[in-house]
């Protein structure tokens, strides 16, 4: 494969003087008249040239000659039917699939990027393909899982009637439900704070949130996944109460953070004797590490899809919700105590990756879906109130857990950092002075950590004071007024 690549290489520098070695790579290429037959079984030797065709085609999109095209259309085309293990060689096993869809994939999307006559030709497919591989019933399951995987990470062009059918569909198959109801998370929902009236009260939130048309809809299938955010619920409604505490006469404001494990015993020191506490430790164990993966998959796919086209504002909504409710699960989540679940060793950090990978996909996906809304509008400010609300306390759950450590947890914290940040430079930057006062506690809180000090003061403090100094530098530029209040850290980037 590598004197392949080598010669791919040269010919991309001057593909008219190579033509007819182009022409010998792209002849190498699978046929796709034996598809109907069903006899299609490609060798190792034909998936090299296809690689090397769409790596071509990835540094010369727009060549005159038609074979290159052709090919690589034409295998993407045959990706259903290499769902079937029969399909590729006797010797590829899942790693070897996996990285020649990742490859293949990739070459694909940079193509497309050059060229939109590609692009088009594409998008034409993404569709059927994609919903080949979720609805795959008569392959080996296996493989579609993998080739979803690198679709993941490497979506390629699609038309916009086939996204709203796309998204639908992977929240049904994927058995993601989509809130019925205003969810009764008063001590975490962000539409519902009042950030306009005190900056005190940012985190009492009263539950007055309307119910829009996503939250009408519910695609319920009974996961455990489903039972585990019913049984959140109670939880952190079992703490609602307690965002404003009395000290010294005088109101304060209460983390979440403390909250929630003051109010349904994760923080009573006796093993987790509440009777909701087990429960909701009992409701995120009964989730088979499966449906986590395919949850993950599922939201970086419909993030591809929001990055690519608009969906339907309805279904839209729809999204917003359910990575909304991921993040507010995650509060309960990070508050278990290692010693409180079932599994232990290896069994129980697979778990715990995966769940926070999970997280993060929904942190992503829910800052994606706000570049659909009008941030300028006046409903948007509600919106934009709430969801900074959320990212900064799942960040703060992040920060105090006990898998504060772990590499997924530190990415997890930088992408709930990122959106903190991009939505502190939106409508003007409006939000500055709200954003400045929540987001202190949580600045301070990182500095005081002791595993941030030392000869690595840790990845959790570089995204704080990467995002620090974005924030610092665009509101110096709006409204110096709210960063000379940033005590402590205002002066030093000055």
């Amino acid at each position: 494969m590598e004197s392949l690549i080598e010669l791919c290489d040269l010919i991309a520098q001057n593909p008219s003087q190579f033509a007819d070695k182009l022409a010998w790579i792209c002849g190498r290429c699978p046929p796709i008249d034996s598809v109907p037959a069903g006899s299609l079984r490609v060798s190792r030797s034909q998936l090299n040239a296809v690689l090397a065709t769409a790596r071509f085609l990835s540094k010369c999109p727009n060549f005159d000659d038609t074979r290159p095209k052709s090919a690589v259309l034409g295998f993407f085309r045959l990706i259903p039917y290499s769902f079937a293990q029969s399909f590729w060689p006797q010797s590829f096993g899942s790693d070897s699939i996996a990285s020649f869809f990742n490859d293949f994939l990739s070459y694909v999307n940079i193509a497309s990027e050059l060229s939109l006559d590609f692009a088009m030709a594409v998008a034409e497919y993404t569709g059927e393909i994609v919903m080949s591989a979720i609805y795959n019933v008569s392959g080996d399951v296996g493989v579609s899982r993998v080739f979803l995987n690198a679709l993941s990470q490497n979506f390629p062009p699609i038309l916009p009637s086939d996204a709203n059918k796309l998204v639908s569909t992977l929240l049904d198959r994927f058995e993601i439900s989509v809130p019925s109801s205003p969810r009764e998370l008063v001590s975490v929902t962000p539409e519902a704070s009042s950030f306009q009236s005190s900056p005190l009260s940012a985190n009492h939130y009263q539950s007055n949130e309307r119910a829009s048309p996503g939250n009408e809809v519910s695609n319920a299938s009974g996961s455990s996944s489903g039972e585990a955010s019913r049984v959140t619920d109670e939880a952190i409604s079992a703490s609602s109460s307690k965002g404003l505490v009395m000290n010294g006469g005088s109101l304060a404001w209460k983390s979440n953070v403390d909250i929630f494990g003051s109010g349904v015993g994760f923080n009573d020191g006796g093993g987790g004797g509440s009777s909701t506490y087990k429960r909701v430790v009992a409701s995120f164990e009964e989730e088979p590490v499966e449906s986590i993966q395919q949850q993950e998959i599922a939201f970086k796919l419909i993030g591809h899809i929001l990055d690519k086209v608009q969906i339907d504002l309805k279904l839209l909504e729809q999204v917003r919700a359910i990575a909304k409710e991921q993040l507010q699960s995650m509060l309960a989540f990070l508050k278990i105590r290692k010693r409180d679940w079932t599994e232990q060793g290896q069994l129980l950090k697979v778990r715990i990756n995966t769940k926070l990978s999970v997280y993060q996909a929904a942190a992503r996906l829910q800052i994606k879906s706000l570049s659909s809304v009008d941030l300028d509008g006046k409903s948007s400010k509600r919106l934009l109130h709430g969801t900074l609300a959320l990212l900064i306390e799942a960040a703060e759950a992040c920060l105090f857990c006990v898998w504060r450590k772990l590499r997924i947890c530190e990415e997890l914290f930088s992408s709930l950092l990122v959106g903190i940040s991009q939505i502190a430079l939106t409508r003007g930057g409006q939000l500055m002075r709200v954003l400045l006062i929540r987001f202190k506690p949580l600045v301070l809180s990182t500095c005081a950590q002791a595993d941030t000090w030392g000869s690595s003061q840790g990845a959790m403090f570089e995204s704080v004071l990467k995002t620090s100094c974005e924030i610092i530098e665009f509101g110096w530029s709006k409204d110096r007024s709210p960063v000379d209040t940033f005590n402590g850290i205002s002066y030093k980037y000055s």
